[in-house]
């Protein structure tokens, strides 16, 4: 066997065992405190209105839903497009490539609806930075009767994140206007870079309530001018 042969086989080897290492499903079904649908408990000072007024968003702390130290990071924004406009971007999973900053593949794998809530299971890829791409598998629900969406991983499945919970919650404000609170807490392997981990944080809040802003303020446009929303009105169960 030459050195290069030898090398070749080598590679197949170690890539053939690294995935037969690699479990089919998730080691725990939850480490992180899961969000309940329904508005957070929050408040708004007169600073916060005067920066969502001017289309900026706004980040809050608040509780463990659980009770632990330390709080959650909560972003909000207030968007002029009336709920079923967002409710629409933020389910419509599969078109989130392009719109969402990062992400290089979203599909929904299940949908079924229960007595409550609507449920959805979709794999994401997300390319931080050069070398640090991260495969996941999600949960979600959704509640149209309280205007929330929340959602983990999905158990059944292994994904590169250990454990994740998130909560979308829309309010009508008025006027064609709403208002959009987005929390998500994210639990890593191992050691993580700073700059990775900003990324997939704080900065991301900001980035998932701007795309949906956006998105949702150019689909209101553009039913002002008669074309159908793309991905239809808000789902019901």
């Amino acid at each position: 066997m030459t050195p290069l042969t030898f090398l070749s086989v080598l590679l197949l080897a170690l890539v053939i065992t690294a995935a037969a290492k690699k479990p089919t499903s998730h080691p725990h079904v939850g480490i992180l405190s899961a969000h309940n649908p329904g508005p957070f408990d929050v408040e708004l000072g007169p600073n916060d209105l005067k920066e969502l007024a001017a289309g900026k968003s706004v980040m809050k702390q608040i509780e463990d839903p659980a009770g632990g130290s330390g709080g959650q990071a909560l972003c909000i924004q207030d968007i002029s497009s009336p709920t079923s406009s967002v409710w629409s971007q933020i389910l419509d999973f599969n078109s989130y490539v392009g719109k969402v900053p990062k992400l290089k593949t979203c599909n929904t794998y299940l949908t079924e609806s229960e007595e409550d809530h609507k449920r959805l299971k979709v794999k994401m890829v997300i390319g931080v930075l050069p070398g640090y791409s991260y495969t996941c598998y999600y949960d979600h629900k959704f509640y149209p009767s309280k205007n929330s969406l929340t959602w983990s991983l999905d158990y059944d499945k292994y994904s590169d994140f250990d454990d994740v919970q998130g909560h979308w919650h829309v309010e009508d404000v008025g006027e064609r206007r709403c208002r959009v609170f987005y929390a998500a807490d994210l639990k890593m392997r191992g050691k993580v870079p700073g700059p990775v981990m900003n990324i997939l944080s704080k900065k991301a809040l900001r980035e998932a309530t701007g795309w949906v802003k956006r998105e949702s303020e150019k689909a209101a446009e553009r039913m002002k001018e008669g074309p159908t929303v793309p991905g239809g009105a808000m789902p019901q169960n």
